[in-house]
């Protein structure tokens, strides 16, 4: 009974393996094709070859490992009468497979249409975002009907052959083998099973590193399937939930390494009119507020900015900066905590009081700290974290609809509306009696893009570019322009409020987006430039300009990291801050070696270079302009965003968990040392 049981039941389990690999590949191959340029794919056509290869190996790693329970609970039982329940089970257990593999394929291919990247540690935020804005957002903006009759459809067929398949394999009959043989056999079939399930004949098994089959980013996203991409996606996210007491001297060696010097510790310049005269500082981080659809505006029959136009013509704007993250609540911590982690704000350490955060500097000088968003107070735990960590009034939707009655009728999925979250913060303004950090988080630009029926677009054409980049249908795009433009131009009426009043003297006001528009599709590497760019406005009031030293150079590259620098540099006297990196993008002497950094991207005064192939930077083609040159030179610093990461890392960690003792190290309090 052993024998032949096991006989059918290894047929069985390599026709399930073979048929949940080969549904796989079929969704890779159609991926990969959806989504990436035929053109460049023929240019690098043994890159292409190398990605079927590759991920046909990934795609029997992830079919032997679905199908392993049934394999061995099978084997264990075939010499007894309960292996009965394992052939009733069969096809139940085929189907659970074949449906969770397609309609995570097909969520894999929209989540790359979004993210520009296959299942990540990103998608677990989904589930932390507000769970029914979400759920609408999904309804509204993908065909979940249509994508759930695929999975079904595809499940159908997968387990009628393989119901086909077991009533005939059921059938068959073997003459007795020896039990040598039988012995020799099943540990055959146990080893190729684990070769298969391993990936691999090395010491090691086949991993995520292993994807990185090409310089054509888009193969590299395509090569792993959605089973093995949530599972790296899993195991990242577990990992970024731990933290541990980092080395002395690593720290100082990072540093060091990155910084310069030797701590992360600055000083703004002494400047006695800011001693007499402390100003509201107010920072906006707009949502979706991305570069890659901004370059719409240059359309003269497109309008983008709406009432921001003014005031980003004759303030400080920047281009060529990069969002920190592709994620808002990672980019949030990220230039408020200099955190690498997202979670750190409703994880294991979110009553952990952190030091030397964005804030610190002006709650030592005597500010009130003070955060508004437009969405959930119970987003990402914020209402509960930032008083945490010295933030002294938080606002959210519900307190913009109780002080401004109206907008409660004009909220979309995720909270209010941005021209009313403005309204309150002027309102907060108007009436403080000290001075103000304030710190804005708007909502409205973001999908499934409802803005106020009060409101009228100004025009804007549609281009074919952005239909075709977008992959969506004229009037959804349409709606995304018009989206965009709302949110800047709600913007733009809260800085021409503030101008036209007496706090135009008497407030600094910096804006710039969370992340890229993840609509936009990315070309690599044409659009390296664009991708992860988001703008940055800066208004500084012309009494404080008189008073201070500056510099203004459009072309200058930077990122998130450099905004509350620069904000301390015309705010604050002679007062220090922690930074990892940053400085004063409008200083009158630029540092010697000036870059932004982005997850994933950077930005040199040379060009762009990109993760997946550092040692190639992309030159700039224009002195201020984003577009980049599809021939790539050396990169003659091709570990800056490593070494980057590295130091947030251990950054965030020693703030957490402090530093511990090696042997060979003489633990220590450091002196701080300033540089202005």
């Amino acid at each position: 009974m052993f024998q032949e049981n096991s006989r059918k039941l290894f047929r069985i389990i390599w026709l399930q393996v073979g048929l949940l690999a080969l549904t796989l590949s079929i969704f890779r191959l159609i991926f990969t094709f959806t989504v990436g340029d035929w053109h460049t794919i023929n240019n690098v056509l043994s890159d292409y070859f190398n990605s079927v290869f590759v991920g046909f190996r990934f795609d029997m790693r992830a079919a032997t490992i679905a199908f392993a329970p049934l394999f061995l609970v099978g084997l264990l039982l075939s010499g007894t009468r309960f292996f009965n329940y394992i052939t009733r089970g069969i096809v139940g257990y085929s189907r659970c497979i074949f449906f969770l593999t397609a309609a995570l394929s097909i969520g894999n291919y929209y989540y790359y249409k979004t993210y520009a990247n296959h299942f990540d540690i990103f998608i677990f935020g989904l589930a932390e975002d507000d769970t029914l804005a979400v759920l609408k957002t999904m309804w509204q903006d993908y065909p979940i009907i249509r994508s759930f009759l695929c999975a079904l459809l595809i499940t159908i067929i997968a387990s009628k052959i393989i119901q086909l398949a077991w009533k005939r394999i059921d059938t068959l009959t073997w003459p007795r083998r020896s039990v040598l043989m039988t012995t020799l056999s099943i540990l055959f079939t146990i080893v190729v099973y684990v070769f298969f399930a391993r990936g691999s004949l090395g010491t090691f098994p086949l991993k995520q590193y292993h994807a990185n089959v090409s310089n054509y980013e888009v193969l590299n996203k395509t090569t792993p399937n959605a089973l093995l991409a949530l599972d790296w996606a899993r195991s990242n996210r577990k990992k970024s939930q731990k933290f541990h007491p980092v080395s002395q001297n690593q720290y100082d060696q990072q540093v060091s390494k990155v910084l310069g010097q030797d701590s992360p510790v600055y000083r703004t310049g002494t400047n006695p009119y800011l001693e007499k005269h402390q100003p509201h500082v107010v920072f906006a981080l707009m949502e979706s507020m991305g570069g890659n659809l901004l370059i719409e505006d240059k359309n003269p029959n497109t309008d983008l900015l709406g009432a921001l136009r003014a005031h980003y013509n004759q303030d400080f704007s920047f281009d060529r900066i990069l969002a920190g993250t592709g994620g808002t609540i990672n980019s949030i911590v990220m230039m408020l905590f200099n955190s690498n982690n997202g979670t750190i704000s409703h994880g294991s350490e979110q009553k952990t009081v952190l030091h030397h955060t964005a804030f610190e500097p002006y709650k030592k000088s005597g500010y009130k700290i003070v955060y508004v968003t437009g969405g959930s107070p119970l987003w990402r735990n914020l209402k509960y974290y930032l008083p945490t960590q010295g933030v002294d009034e938080f606002y959210s939707e519900g307190d913009i609809y109780q002080a401004i009655p109206e907008s409660k009728q004009y909220s979309n999925t995720w909270g209010a509306a941005d021209e009313h979250t403005f309204q309150f913060a002027e309102q907060l303004l108007q009436n403080s009696k000290q001075p103000i950090m304030l710190m804005i988080q708007t909502q409205t630009n973001h999908p499934p893009y409802q803005i106020p029926s009060s409101y009228t677009p100004k025009p804007i054409e549609v281009s074919q570019y952005s239909i075709d980049k977008m992959q969506k249908e004229e009037p959804h795009v349409r709606k995304i322009h018009e989206t965009y433009q709302y949110a800047a131009n709600s913007l733009g009426n809260f800085v021409s409020a503030i101008k036209a009043s007496p706090l135009g003297d008497k407030t600094l006001i910096a804006a710039s987006g969370d992340h890229r528009l993840r609509e936009y599709s990315i070309t690599f590497p044409q659009d390296l430039g664009t991708a992860h760019s988001v703008p940055l406005y800066m208004y500084i009031p012309k009494v404080i300009l008189e008073h201070s030293h500056y510099h203004y150079d459009k072309s200058r590259v930077g990122s998130h990291r450099d905004i509350f620098p620069t904000l301390y540099s015309y705010s604050l006297s002679n007062t220090e801050y922690y930074s990892l990196g940053g400085r004063n993008i409008l200083a009158s002497n630029d540092v010697e070696h000036p870059y932004g950094y982005g997850l994933g991207v950077t930005f040199t005064a040379q060009g762009v270079t990109y993760a997946s192939d550092i040692e190639k930077l992309y030159p700039w083609e224009t002195q201020e302009g984003l577009s980049v040159s599809k021939q790539a030179i050396p990169n003659p610093n091709p570990d800056l965003g490593k070494d980057y990461i590295a130091l947030q890392t251990l950054f965030i960690n020693s703030q957490l968990k402090g530093f511990r003792c090696d042997k060979s190290e003489i633990c220590r309090v450091k002196s701080k040392k300033t540089n202005k």
